[in-house]
C-alpha cells in the first residue's frame, strides 16, 4: 500500500503531499511514479496484473481470483483513490477510476508467466487533464505559468501506454 497523503515511489509527478509540497521552489514529487506492476512482472512472478475500481468490479474480481490461486508469487496492483490525500469529492470514487483508465494513466492489464494481455482499452482516449483536474493534489498545474508540466505528464503517459500496447501485441 502507498498512502495519497506522503510521497512515496509510486506518486504520480508533481503531486502536493504533505512531504513534496508545492511551494515557491517545488512544484510537488519531482520523480515519475514507478510502475510497481511492471516491475514486479520483470521479476519473472507467474502472475502480476494491475486494475482499479470500474463498474461491476469483475476486472478486479477475475485478477484477484487469479493472484489467489496462481501457484508461486502474484501480485495484483490495485489503485484505490484517497480522497483525503487526493483531495477530492469522496462521491466521485468510481469516476475518478474510470479516468484514470480512460486516460491511460492507468491501464488494466495482467502478465501470466510472462504473456503480457490487455484487459481494458479505453473507448476514446481522453487527455491526463480529465484525470488531474478533480484532484486537488495537481491543482497548481492548472496555473498558466505551469501549462508545461501538464505536457510533459501527458508524454509521459503516452510513452508509458505505447511501451504497454508493444508489450500485449496490441495495435498503438
Amino acid at each position: 500500500m502507498n498512502t495519497g497523503i506522503q510521497r512515496s515511489s509510486a506518486t504520480p509527478r508533481f503531486a502536493d503531499t504533505t512531504t513534496t509540497p508545492v511551494g515557491k521552489v517545488s512544484n510537488g514529487k519531482v520523480q515519475s511514479r514507478k510502475d510497481m506492476a511492471a516491475i514486479m512482472a520483470a521479476h519473472h512472478i507467474p502472475y502480476a496484473a494491475q486494475t482499479t475500481f470500474l463498474g461491476n468490479m469483475k476486472d478486479l474480481h477475475d485478477k484477484a481470483e487469479k493472484a489467489i490461486y496462481t501457484k508461486g508469487a502474484a501480485y495484483l496492483n490495485v489503485m484505490a483513490p484517497c480522497p483525503r490525500g487526493w483531495r477530492y469529492d469522496e462521491s466521485k470514487l468510481m469516476e475518478l477510476c474510470k479516468l484514470a483508465v480512460d486516460t491511460c494513466y492507468w491501464p488494466c492489464f495482467e502478465v501470466i508467466n510472462g504473456d503480457w494481455k490487455l484487459t481494458q482499452r479505453p473507448k476514446k482516449k481522453l487527455p491526463i487533464e480529465d484525470f488531474l483536474r478533480p484532484q486537488g493534489r495537481f491543482k497548481h498545474l492548472f496555473k498558466p505559468e505551469n501549462k508545461h508540466l501538464i505536457l510533459e505528464m501527458q508524454e509521459e503517459v503516452d510513452r508509458r501506454w505505447e511501451e504497454l500496447l508493444k508489450r500485449c501485441g496490441e495495435e498503438i
